[in-house]
């Protein structure tokens, strides 16, 4: 019943693609402990889907809710529904463990109303775009079979991001073929260093790289120019993930949401033992969260934000927390906090 109240208000909202929809809604993520609905009176008319997913942060793997679907009944709406249902989702995913959550705005406006409830963008992804001109004649590398096992290690060893399991893969794979596209490539340079790229279909008619990952210059460039091979001259572009600096044309891709700072300090602190510091953080949403955190010795330790303390280094919200731990290094060293930039990509929303 959940979820057929569920499907009934997505389908409102995202009348189109009848067969994704009907496929997404049978994969194993639409659970009912996973939907959230606010009513209108006796009906359904908001509704939000938020599935666990592996967050990789300084070497350490934490629990994250990624939030999706997020519709309302055309009638029902400018009634606060769907932010109290997003708030209801992320008081959830604070008392299932989860030290974050993440979503990506459908529409730009949407990064608005998302940074009213404590969201920061903190996702960004590099965006190239190549004409018929580009061939990529410097690609030095062998192409070698795509599987889940290299597409983590990757991940893994971009050292800061989302992490898919391999029922994820496998469901992201079979995505890509419902969008009329489902190139998935993998290469090897001559250091036996990797890169996967995964690329479909535009209704534009142009391909997109909806992910091109590792860091191997060599490999990537030997998957562009078999992709090259195989599109002919369309465009493609392609999104990548971004440098630590503020050197290239970034766009934003999507916002995190801290859910309990505690978790993400006390990992940032025992990776970064010679860090000291007391941070007195506001959460208007999660007044659980608000309070003195203290680092030092490789822990972090919350107070009550009453405590006297000799010294405040921040006084920040938990948006700003969040665009700092997770933003680029150059931010990082203005706070004194280490600072890396995460990367999300290939999810099902």
């Amino acid at each position: 019943m959940k979820k057929d109240d569920f499907m009934a208000v997505f389908r409102s909202s995202f009348p189109d693609g009848e067969t994704w929809r009907n496929w997404f809604f049978a994969t194993e993520p639409v659970k009912d402990e996973n939907i959230y609905l606010s009513y209108d009176g006796t009906r359904a008319a908001s509704a939000l889907l938020m599935q666990p997913y592996r967050f990789l942060y300084e070497d350490t793997v934490l629990d994250t809710g990624y939030i999706s679907c997020v519709a309302t009944l055309p009638e029902s709406r400018s009634k606060g529904l769907s932010r109290a249902n997003l708030c209801n989702a992320l008081r959830d995913a604070r008392a299932k463990g989860y030290s974050m959550t993440e979503l990506i705005p459908a529409e730009d406006h949407l990064y608005y109303f998302y940074s009213r409830e404590g969201f920061a963008t903190v996702f960004y992804v590099d965006r190239e775009r190549y004409t018929s001109l580009h061939s990529f004649p410097e690609g030095r590398g062998t192409l070698v079979e795509p599987c889940y096992t290299l597409f983590h290690d990757l991940e893994a060893d971009a050292g800061c991001g989302i992490m898919h399991s391999e029922e994820d893969y496998a469901r992201v794979l079979e995505d890509m073929r419902l969008d009329g596209g489902d190139i998935v490539l993998a290469a090897t340079d001559e250091d036996g260093h990797s890169a996967m790229l995964f690329a479909t279909d535009t209704t534009a008619g142009e391909v997109l790289v909806k992910c091109l990952i590792g860091k191997s210059k060599y490999a990537r460039r030997t998957l562009l120019c078999e992709l090259r091979r195989r599109v002919g001259e369309r465009v493609i572009t392609v999104l990548r993930p971004p440098v630590s600096g503020d050197k290239a044309l970034m766009q934003p891709y999507g916002m995190m949401r801290i859910v309990n700072p505690e978790i993400i300090l006390g990992v940032l602190a025992a990776r970064h033992q010679s860090l000291h510091m007391n941070i007195r953080l506001t959460d208007p949403l999660l007044e659980e969260n608000s309070g003195l955190y203290e680092i030092a010795g490789g822990w972090c330790m919350k107070k009550d934000s009453a405590v006297t303390v000799a010294k405040i280094d921040l006084e920040i919200s938990v948006d700003t927390l969040a665009a700092i731990v997770f933003g680029s290094h150059e931010m990082g060293e203005i706070f004194n906090i280490p600072s890396r930039r995460p990367y999300m990509a290939l999810m099902l929303d």
